[in-house]
């Protein structure tokens, strides 16, 4: 009687050690995520249903992409969340205008919270370098509600994984190489008054308040050390609050940036290793800048410089201008390089030439 207790106390103990180790582990696989996390930017299709988003991502998801990062309503990123619900892992981020406001009739019937260059233009009126550029002043207190709200309103979307912020800064003061050269052929040598934002009425007498004087006082505001971080920290400020609020909704926050700080803070009045946001992308964009490939870990290594993996890091590729055998040589510097991500814009470009099949090898050779 003895035995027949001991032998069934035995099987009880084996039966419960055994199965919550194999439970565990099958619940691990489940839940990993991939080393490398692999996304990409697009457009919402505003007409596509719910079936046809799942059909449109299977080709995406065989390759390995899991993040889709979506711009559109809150209604039409929605539809995408409940399209990723048919794939293991896939994740929706709400990629939204912040500081730009183009076609925004909310925004445009509001011509005081535009923000303003050097010589006085408005950019509710005034168009720098393009029609969509549309520039909110992120010193106008009304226009930085206006901003928080709409962030606010990608944060209730059920299962959304981060909203993603674009445009979080001013207008390009200087614009990179190739974009100067080719595309709007002007020459920028010095910080063009027309091109240079950040002189609303509201931001200046700010200014005045820390400082006793203007930034238009000095002959070369573009110099002052004071005026640039006044600057930086208008965003950073607005930037944080957003996470705060979008934290406290129990979503993440993303952001596109340019490629490293330097040339962020320089360009675009950037500061973006100091935001408190989950995810950074930085839009690793060699092309845009007339650099070859190379220049593309020299950009990740000095954005991990500062940021040290406090944040995700995602490099950003951009696949129009490279070929098929370029991208994958782009995508195994940027992670050899310390990247925690590669996002591609766009997911129409993958379609082209092959290079989804990029996206298939990295994935193969580093997440699986």
């Amino acid at each position: 009687m003895k035995f027949t207790y001991l032998f069934v106390a035995l099987a009880c103990f084996f039966s419960l050690a055994v199965q919550p180790l194999s439970a565990g582990k099958k619940k691990k696989v489940q839940n990993l995520e991939q080393k490398i996390a692999l996304g990409v930017w697009d457009d919402v299709d505003k007409n596509a249903s719910v079936e046809s988003l799942i059909l449109w991502m299977k080709p995406f998801d065989e390759a390995g992409i899991k993040n889709y990062y979506m711009c559109g309503s809150p209604e039409e990123v929605s539809h995408y969340i409940e399209a990723a619900k048919s794939y293991k892992g896939a994740r929706v981020h709400a990629w939204m205008f912040t500081v730009n406001a183009p076609g925004d009739s909310v925004a445009l019937a509001h011509p005081e919270w535009f923000d303003v260059n050097r010589i006085g233009y408005n950019s509710h009126e005034y168009d720098p370098y393009v029609k969509h550029y549309k520039w909110l002043s992120p010193s106008v207190p009304e226009a930085r509600q206006f901003m928080k709200n709409k962030a606010a309103s990608y944060a209730t979307l059920d299962g959304l994984a981060s909203v993603h912020l674009d445009f979080i800064r001013y207008n390009d003061a200087v614009l990179g190489r190739r974009l100067q050269q080719h595309k709007f052929k002007i020459q920028q040598d010095t910080y063009r008054a027309e091109y240079d934002f950040g002189y609303h009425p509201v931001a200046i007498e700010k200014f005045k308040k820390l400082f006793g004087y203007s930034p238009l006082d000095l002959q070369a505001p573009w110099m002052s050390p004071e005026w640039l971080q006044f600057r930086l920290n208008e965003v950073t400020s607005l930037v944080n609050e957003i996470v705060e609020a979008t934290h406290a909704k129990g979503k993440l926050v993303s952001a596109a940036v340019f490629p490293y700080p330097t040339r962020a803070r320089m360009t675009v009045y950037q500061d973006w290793p100091t935001w408190k946001i989950d995810i950074v992308c930085p839009m690793n964009y060699q092309s845009f800048y007339s650099e070859n490939l190379e220049w593309i870990p020299f950009s990740i290594e000095n954005g991990l410089r500062e940021t040290y993996h406090k944040n995700k890091y995602v490099s950003g590729l951009f696949v129009p201008d490279i070929t098929a055998e370029e991208l994958y040589k782009a995508a195994k510097l940027s992670i050899e390089a310390g990247a925690d991500g590669v996002n591609f814009f766009n997911a129409r470009s993958l379609l082209k030439d092959d290079k989804l099949e990029v996206v298939s090898k990295i994935n193969q050779e580093y997440n699986l």
